[in-house]
């Protein structure tokens, strides 16, 4: 393994990126997307997987007793559990169809009330802003806030997360090209592919015209973005994608 940590470090993993909220980017692919209500709320879908090849390797990090070892790389009652002790959240589906995926979907009841949350508070994560006549949400994930989004999502094995040792969570985190050499001699060559080629699908719908946007390409009052995982696991380079639009 890369290298150890605490448990509760190696649990923060779970949510090192997410779209308008979150994402499980404890999967090596994933889809987030979020539509905001013109009420101040949002409705964020949410599928991972760990694809086949690096699924069966990541398997054998798993210690005696570990889930990922023999079941599921999601504790899907763990997620459950976060869930329904936050009263922002309404969850609406909560389903693995795999053991290496996860498809979550809720609802959020005010997404100026989530960001203001001692979660994420302070950690420049989600920020909603308001003008004459327009609100703007904006989301950006740099290294030090990656673990703010820990405590809304846990549910994955601890193992999963030491063997993948996510540069972004380090205090002396490496380079893209110095994480892939160390990850190769951990997944071994074959795995890398679905490694490298893994990316993170992000899409914000707002509730009204929208008249401005960045990080990701609009069509009509839709902001899409693709985020390499690696790019995402080393954070090099902060992720910001925002959208403005007319209220």
């Amino acid at each position: 393994m890369i290298g150890m940590r605490e448990t509760t470090d190696m649990h923060s993993f779970l949510m090192v990126i997410a779209g308008a909220l979150c994402i499980l980017l404890a999967a090596c692919s994933a889809s987030v997307s979020s539509v905001i209500r013109s009420d101040g709320g949002a409705r964020i879908s949410v599928q991972a997987e760990v694809p086949a090849p690096l699924a069966a390797k990541l398997r054998k990090f798993g210690a005696a007793g570990s889930a990922a070892s023999t079941g599921p790389f999601f504790d899907t009652a763990a997620i459950r559990k976060s869930i329904d002790a936050r009263p922002a959240f309404t969850l609406i589906e909560l389903a693995q169809p795999s053991p290496d995926s996860i498809r979550v979907e809720v609802s959020a009841r005010s997404l100026e009330e989530l960001a203001a949350s001692p979660d994420l508070k302070g950690s420049r994560l989600l920020t909603m802003s308001r003008g004459a006549g327009w609100a703007e949400l904006r989301f950006r994930l740099e290294r030090g806030s990656a673990k703010a989004l820990a405590a809304l999502f846990p549910g994955i094995d601890p193992y999963l997360v030491d063997a993948l040792s996510p540069p972004a969570l380090e205090e002396d985190p490496v380079t893209v090209d110095e994480y892939k050499t160390m990850l190769k001699s951990v997944i071994g060559e074959k795995a890398m592919p679905a490694m490298e080629g893994a990316m993170v699908s992000l899409t914000l719908s707002a509730p009204g015209t929208v008249i401005g946007s960045g990080g990701g390409s609009l069509s009509g009052s839709t902001l899409s973005a693709k985020i390499p995982l690696i790019q995402a696991l080393t954070l090099e380079k902060p992720i910001e994608i925002w959208l403005r639009w007319k209220q």
